[in-house]
């Protein structure tokens, strides 16, 4: 999955700051990329205004999310693949699993990395070339922190012979196309994608004689697999904050009207809060938390 590369869109505040009560941006909220994409001062103060009477811009409530449509497994050569949409997002997961040999520093671990491109059209709205690069690399690790950490994946669940076989899994996501609250709908795919993976039955077959290599027997049945070792299911839920309301599953326009974005990441398995993250440079009114159901 290649493509041109970008960043997530984070919020920016259309009002002066105000003196009041907040969470403040951490060290990783400075990537989140600034989008080009613009609107009129009519556009705003309209949607302003239909969100202080709740009521969006398409018909939802503050709290109501899009529809959602998954479609599993459209890429048959991967190991595991899963296409989202909602609203206007449109993206591609694709899950690939390979047998390498760990590292020294770690020989009883396997490797799990995350990777994000975006189709041209969404780098040209949302990022220009020389930014674009490095605010999908920002992204990337910014959702291995929230999403694929050791608390989530069992890495070492993923070496097949410490020293010599580990599983090496990389999860292309390809966004197609942006309408907003892209983390959340990244998170929500790539859940899915990696519940529905199936690592095949790996035998390490050891050495007869002296200076024979060792081989392996794969399995492909996908019967005689083990799931992937998730040991919890990270969703992102961020939440917007557009004057004294509160809202969910924004849109690209909302985005640009918000005056602060928070991030966060619960395990769908438990219910627990894992991890917050704060997107833009807006400031929280903490004041008008209990507007949030």
């Amino acid at each position: 999955l290649k493509a041109a590369q970008c960043g997530f869109p984070g919020g920016r505040s259309p009002e002066p700051p105000r003196k009041r009560s907040c969470v403040r941006a951490g060290a990783g909220a400075a990537w989140a990329m600034q989008s080009l994409q613009r609107i009129s001062e009519a556009e705003r103060r309209y949607l302003l205004d239909g969100v202080a009477q709740g009521m969006r811009n398409d018909g939802r409530g503050c709290f109501d999310y899009r529809r959602v449509a998954f479609e599993m497994d459209p890429i048959p050569t991967a190991t595991g693949s899963c296409r989202l949409r909602a609203g206007e997002t449109d993206l591609l997961v694709c899950v690939k699993c390979d047998i390498g040999k760990p590292s020294r520093q770690h020989p009883n671990v396997g490797q799990f990395q995350v990777a994000v491109d975006c189709a041209a059209s969404v780098s040209v709205a949302f990022s220009d070339a020389r930014s674009a690069e490095e605010d999908s690399r920002q992204l990337s690790a910014l959702l291995e922190s929230l999403c694929a950490g050791d608390g989530v994946v069992d890495r070492q669940a993923l070496c097949v012979q410490p020293g010599l076989f580990a599983w090496e899994v990389y999860v292309d996501i390809l966004v197609l196309t942006s309408g907003g609250n892209l983390l959340d709908s990244i998170s929500l795919a790539l859940c899915a994608a990696l519940m529905e993976t199936v690592l095949p039955k790996v035998e390490v077959l050891e050495a007869m004689e002296e200076g024979e290599v060792v081989q392996l027997r794969v399995n492909d049945r996908p019967e005689a697999g083990t799931p992937f070792p998730l040991r919890r299911l990270p969703l992102c839920v961020t939440v917007a904050q557009i004057q004294q309301r509160f809202l969910f599953d924004v849109t690209s326009e909302e985005e640009l009207c918000a005056d602060a974005m928070l991030c966060v990441v619960v395990d769908a398995k438990s219910g627990e809060v894992m991890g917050l993250h704060k997107l833009g440079r807006g400031l929280f009114d903490l004041a008008a938390l209990h507007r949030v159901p």
